[in-house]
């Protein structure tokens, strides 16, 4: 959940070092249509070093309310990185594998497809020859346990990989890690992350291997100024800024063109992973950018996923157990 940017000369030059490149698109090949619609990511929970330590736990009648809202998938953001070994082989504790088991046990009851992803792998951002093995072995491991899973769960290599996982350095962990999971998975849909903190220029620059059962992704918040005034873990402090004039509008159609082109040129879907406001703007600004933002991507044919059900750019509100009626219009009317 941060934007960042990543100047293109630099990506090539890190490109040249990444040896293995990916075939350039056959345009013979056909887009695939991703099982994802509608998404809200469960954020809070199991991205926290413990569930409900940022204040929010998944519940199963949570996940009654977001399928009879219309929502067709949520995202889940799990920190798989505070519960694994630290030395090979790795191992995770296996009361987070049961307790993510339990989510998906609800999801698949209840008709919804479920995103596992792995969620604020720090350190592997600053050292990645050290803990590339780590999350290969973490990969390993959740392949195995969801093999007999249902179609409805799909994988997530990665979220917002930045600093030295560079978008060069990202495909090629991305290749790696396919080919693992696709021992066990080979129809399972995948979603292959994207550097620079999943930015649309990161994405524009990546070269993954095609796959028929793989999808491209990105974040935005863009302007980051606007979506996160006032919130204290940003440098974005801010407030009172207003956004959706001409140029505004005219900026984020431009984006999602360039996304789209994307999925037209790599002939794989793209997904918006996360976009939101923080629960400090105004709820009627936060509704405006919203609706837009989900507008325009349906106008394109690019799935989305809402940050977040629950947190600091919540579409619910847990005190009053009920939707915050704007932000759920934004995202469905």
């Amino acid at each position: 959940m941060r934007f960042a940017l990543i100047s293109f000369g630099y990506c090539l030059a890190a490109c040249s070092l990444a040896g293995e490149e990916a075939a350039p698109p056959d345009p013979a090949r056909a887009l695939a249509t991703p099982p994802i619609t509608r998404c809200i990511n469960l954020g809070s929970a199991l991205e926290a070093a413990y569930e409900g330590e940022w204040g929010y736990t998944v519940r199963k009648e949570d996940l009654i309310q977001i399928r009879e809202a219309g929502f067709d998938t949520v995202r889940l953001p799990v920190r798989w990185s505070a519960h694994a070994q630290a030395a090979p082989p790795y191992r995770i504790r296996s009361a987070k594998l049961q307790r993510v088991q339990e989510i998906v046990d609800w999801t698949e009851a209840l008709g919804l497809n479920i995103i596992i992803n792995v969620h604020h792998y720090d350190a592997l951002n600053e050292d990645p020859d050290a803990h590339e093995p780590r999350l290969e072995a973490i990969w390993d491991q959740l392949a195995a346990a969801f093999a007999g899973a249902s179609d409805r769960v799909i994988f997530e290599t990665l979220n917002e990989p930045h600093s030295n996982m560079t978008q060069a350095r990202t495909d090629a962990l991305n290749r790696r890690l396919m080919q693992r999971i696709r021992r066990d998975h080979p129809d399972r849909w995948v979603i292959l992350s994207t550097a620079n903190w999943g930015n649309l220029e990161a994405l524009e620059q990546a070269r993954p291997d095609y796959d028929p059962r793989a999808i491209l992704t990105f974040h935005t918040y863009s302007p980051f100024e606007f979506t996160h005034q006032g919130a204290p873990w940003t440098e974005a402090t801010e407030t009172g800024i207003d956004w959706g004039d001409a140029s505004d509008l005219k900026a984020v159609r431009a984006d999602l063109d360039a996304a789209h082109a994307v999925q037209t040129r790599q002939h794989m879907p793209v997904f918006i992973g996360e976009f939101g406001v923080y629960e400090g703007v105004s709820v009627a600004a936060r509704a405006q950018w919203t609706r837009v933002l989900r507008t325009e991507m349906e106008a394109r044919d690019l799935s989305w996923c809402y940050w977040d059900f629950a947190g600091s750019l919540k579409a619910y509100d847990m005190d009053a157990d009920a939707w915050i009626p704007e932000i759920k219009a934004a995202l469905l009317d």
